[in-house]
């Protein structure tokens, strides 16, 4: 199964999939194999040089690196459903993309607003964008329209799952039930 998971910064994704990689899940970072392909090409060494090429280079590594993942019958793929720029927000899996992925299942992955403005107050080890309570909604129900915009482009089932402060066992439990579906009749 090939599911790809989304949140906006803050909402606790990557404690989630950090979880679910001790329960032995494969999880990639879609940017982290961008950045793969990127270097290997010698187009870039790093996230910064990765988005400051032109928009054709940066297609083509989407491209590469959505193949490369394609490879796993089995995988999580850790990304962003949409990305927040100046000049508006950017879907983060564009049609060619989902393509090459052909997805089973996407999972956003919310907590409540006041608790993402909490959680990127407290993490000093990120940078994170200093926004409002009512920024972080909004980026958060983008967020959501793109993934259900993907759910219908793919015929794929959408699921969201909160990731309350202090229930990331919870999360990581829902998130498991359905990737692993017991076998018993009911």
């Amino acid at each position: 199964m090939r599911v790809i998971i989304g949140g906006i910064p803050g909402v606790g994704k990557t404690t989630v999939l950090n979880a679910l990689t001790s329960k032995g899940f494969r999880v990639e970072n879609y940017g982290d194999s961008m950045l793969r392909v990127a270097v290997s090409l010698n187009y870039a060494a790093n996230r910064d040089e990765l988005r400051k090429l032109p928009l054709w280079k940066q297609k083509e590594v989407q491209r590469l690196a959505a193949e490369s993942l394609s490879k796993f019958e089995s995988v999580i793929v850790d990304t962003h459903f949409c990305v927040q720029t100046d000049g508006g927000y950017l879907p983060g899996l564009p049609p060619y993309v989902l393509e090459i992925l052909k997805p089973d299942l996407f999972i956003s992955i919310e907590a409540d607003p006041l608790e993402i403005f909490e959680r990127r107050k407290k993490d000093t080890n990120r940078r994170r964008d200093n926004d409002s309570l009512e920024k972080i909604r909004q980026h958060m129900e983008i967020n959501r329209g793109y993934g259900i915009n993907y759910s219908a482009m793919t015929g794929s089932p959408f699921l969201i799952v909160m990731n309350e402060n202090d229930r990331v066992a919870e999360a990581t439990l829902k998130i498991e039930a359905v990737l692993k579906p017991s076998t018993g009749d009911k």
